[in-house]
C-alpha cells in the first residue's frame, strides 16, 4: 500500500455496541495493528452501553496513533447509531463491521485495494468466519450462522444484494449520503437493515463485489436456546422487512412457510413443520441442548429447532406499515 496520503484513501472503521467490553476491547486492538497508514484511518465507536466500554474505549483513544472517537449516545437500534457515525465520520469510504469480529492486519488494506479495482462505486463484501477461538461445545462446531459458503465461488466477483452483511462491509461515504443510501432507521426489533440497504443499493444501480481476503473472525459463542432467540429476533424482523423488500420468495429465504413460497418449498418446509412444531420442539430442544458431542442427528435437528423459532415468532408478531427510507434520484452507477 503507498505512503502517498494524496493517494491513500482515509477510512472510517464504524461500529455499533452494547456492553461487551472485553469483546470490544479485543476489536479495537486488531484494528489498531492494521497495515494500513495509522494516520488515514479513524475507528468510531458507537455506543450506548451501560458497563465500562466507554472507560476503555477513551483510554484507547488516549494513547493510540489512531483516531478513536467515542460516539456515546442513548440509542438503542444498531442502524440509528451507524447513521449517527456515518455522518460524523470523516473517511471516503466507509468500513462497517460488527463489535465481535477480530480483523487480519490487511483488513482495511484488502477493503480499499477492492474499491480501487473498480472504476464505479461498489459495495464491499468482506468474509467472516467463526473463531475458533471460542469455547468448543457440540452446537459452536457445528454452528455457522452465515451462508458465505454460498458465494465462495465469487471471489472478486458481483454478488446479491442478499449478502450485503454490515459484519464486514465497505461502502464509499459520500456516495451514501449523496444518495441517502443509508440505513432504514424504522424498526421494531433488531433490523435487517444491512439487507435493506443492500436492495436500494443495487435498486441504485450500484454493485456488490465480494472479496474474501478482507477477513475476520467472528467471536461470539452461542449455545442452541442463544440461537434460537436470536433466530426469533429475526423472525420478528422480518415483518418490516417484508414491506421493504416486497419481493415474492423473502420469507422462503428465511425459512417461513407463506403462500408465496415455491412448490418445493412449500413441500419442503411443511414437512418440516410437520415435524418440528409448538408441540414437538418444547419437548425435544431441551435434550439437543444436553447433548455433549457431535452426533448427526443432533445436527440435523438443529437447523430445523432454530427455523421453528424463527416461524414463530414472525406469525406471533403483529404486521408493521414501516415507510420506506427514500433514495435521492441521481446518476445511475
Amino acid at each position: 500500500m503507498t505512503t502517498d496520503v494524496s493517494a491513500t484513501p482515509f477510512v472510517s472503521v464504524i461500529f455499533p455496541t452494547y456492553n461487551r467490553r472485553d469483546v470490544v476491547q479485543r476489536t479495537i486492538e486488531h484494528l489498531l495493528a492494521q497495515d494500513y497508514p495509522h494516520d488515514r484511518f479513524e475507528i468510531i465507536v458507537a455506543d450506548n452501553s451501560s458497563d465500562s466500554t466507554p472507560d476503555m474505549v477513551l483510554e484507547l483513544a488516549a494513547s493510540s496513533d489512531v483516531r478513536i472517537i467515542l460516539q456515546a449516545s442513548t440509542e438503542r437500534l444498531p442502524a440509528v447509531k451507524r447513521n449517527l457515525a456515518l455522518r460524523e465520520a470523516r473517511g471516503d469510504i466507509a468500513v462497517f463491521m460488527n463489535d465481535d469480529v477480530w480483523v487480519t492486519t490487511d483488513f482495511i488494506s484488502r477493503h480499499v485495494a477492492a474499491h480501487a479495482a473498480q472504476a464505479d462505486p461498489v459495495a464491499v463484501l468482506g468474509l467472516v468466519e467463526q473463531s475458533g477461538q471460542m469455547p468448543q461445545t457440540a452446537f459452536t462446531q457445528w454452528y455457522q450462522p452465515f451462508a458465505y459458503a454460498e458465494i465462495a465461488d465469487r471471489a472478486g466477483a458481483d454478488v446479491s444484494y442478499r449478502y450485503h452483511w454490515s459484519m464486514n462491509l465497505s461502502l464509499p461515504r459520500q456516495v451514501m449520503l449523496d444518495r441517502n443510501l443509508v440505513f432504514h432507521e424504522d424498526w421494531a426489533e433488531i433490523g435487517h437493515e444491512d439487507i435493506e440497504l443492500g436492495y436500494r443499493w443495487t435498486r441504485a444501480g450500484y454493485r456488490v463485489v465480494f472479496e474474501p481476503r478482507a477477513r475476520g473472525e467472528h467471536y461470539h459463542p452461542h449455545d442452541l436456546a442463544s440461537a434460537c432467540r436470536l433466530q426469533a429476533s429475526i423472525g420478528r424482523g422480518l415483518r418490516d422487512l417484508e414491506v421493504l423488500i416486497p419481493e415474492p420468495d423473502l420469507l422462503e429465504r428465511y425459512g417461513v412457510l407463506s403462500r408465496r413460497a415455491s412448490w418445493r418449498g412449500r413441500l419442503r418446509m411443511g414437512v418440516r413443520t410437520a415435524l418440528f412444531n409448538r408441540f414437538t420442539v418444547p419437548l425435544l430442544q431441551p435434550r439437543l441442548e444436553r447433548v455433549d458431542r457431535r452426533a448427526r442427528l443432533a445436527e440435523w435437528s438443529y437447523w430445523k429447532v432454530m427455523l421453528h423459532h424463527t416461524q414463530h415468532a414472525y406469525r406471533t408478531t403483529p404486521p408493521r406499515r414501516p415507510v420506506p427510507t427514500t433514495t435521492t434520484p441521481g446518476a445511475r452507477a
